[in-house]
């Protein structure tokens, strides 16, 4: 019997109410220890997700107990305005951009990132190469508090806290994550809990985000990214890669006709006295709108 079989089997009596704090504390050390090797066929990666979903629902019905308002005051606090974290609608596209960068990547030369702002269907998708989720990525996206250091010391994913991630709520009702053979949606009325997202499954290579956005959201998104860009000295003092470690290309586009494409090349870094510098860095930018 597999790995996540044996946890199915010996949770399969349980709903989110009947656990006692020691189940919930035992399902998690479980959840949390479970390796890319551990997780085989489809099957097992949706048994994950669902029993990673009773897990996180049993922590959400402790939640009511902190105060009736309490699920409604996280979801706006990942608000865009005065009441929530975020002051800029575009906050949460540098947040996905930064996680992008902390992922791994096969091919270091070529980190690429693609944003498509999709008007007609109420969609930002984006779709970069990087090996894909681990079992951990997964478990520690759906957190708020959890820190993702489980590979080494000086190693992030996703976020310390799960919060930069979280930042999408702020704009999106809906995120469906696509990665490998894990597909699971997060919604924003209960972001901490995954539904398994099979029907029509098709293996994803590297990761996709679908972000489901009112329409005139989207179209607010893209020009107000576009605006930011417009001029050459955007390039150079907010360009978002400059400050990057591994993202060599993000192309944003709204058809064919609009996009805004940055590529940047690097050498590796030298060492100086006490720091290490980047003597040749050549970076571009192509902006394409009427």
């Amino acid at each position: 019997m597999s790995k996540i079989l044996d946890l199915k089997t010996k949770y399969h009596n349980y709903d989110s109410r009947s656990m006692n704090n020691h189940q919930k504390t035992d399902l998690r050390e479980a959840l949390r220890g479970f390796s890319v090797g551990d997780l085989a066929s489809v099957d097992e990666h949706k048994m994950y997700v669902e029993l990673l979903k009773l897990f996180r629902t049993s922590l959400a019905e402790d939640d009511k107990l902190k105060g009736d308002n309490y699920p409604a005051l996280l979801e706006s606090l990942l608000s865009v305005g005065e009441d929530g974290v975020y002051s800029t609608p575009l906050r949460f596209l540098f947040e996905l951009i930064q996680n992008v960068d902390d992922c791994d990547y096969a091919d270091h030369s070529r980190v690429e990132l693609d944003v498509q702002t999709d008007y007609n269907n109420g969609k930002i998708v984006l779709t970069y190469n990087e090996t894909g989720f681990t079992p951990f990525n997964v478990f520690a996206i759906t957190g708020i508090a959890e820190a993702a250091k489980n590979v080494s010391s000086d190693k992030v994913e996703i976020g310390e806290k799960g919060i930069g991630f979280k930042s999408v709520f702020g704009v999106a009702d809906k995120v469906l994550i696509q990665s490998g053979k894990f597909s699971f949606e997060l919604y924003k009325n209960n972001f901490t809990i995954p539904e398994p997202a099979y029907e029509n499954f098709e293996e994803v290579s590297g990761t996709r985000l679908t972000l489901f956005v009112d329409p005139m959201k989207v179209k607010g998104i893209y020009a107000e990214f576009v605006r930011k860009y417009h001029n050459k000295e955007a390039l150079f003092n907010q360009n978002p890669l400059l400050f990057l470690n591994k993202l060599t290309k993000l192309h944003l586009y709204f058809d064919s006709l609009r996009s805004l494409t940055f590529n940047v090349s690097r050498s590796a870094p030298v060492l100086g006295s006490d720091l290490q510098i980047e003597t040749d860095v050549h970076l571009s930018v192509d902006l394409r709108d009427y």
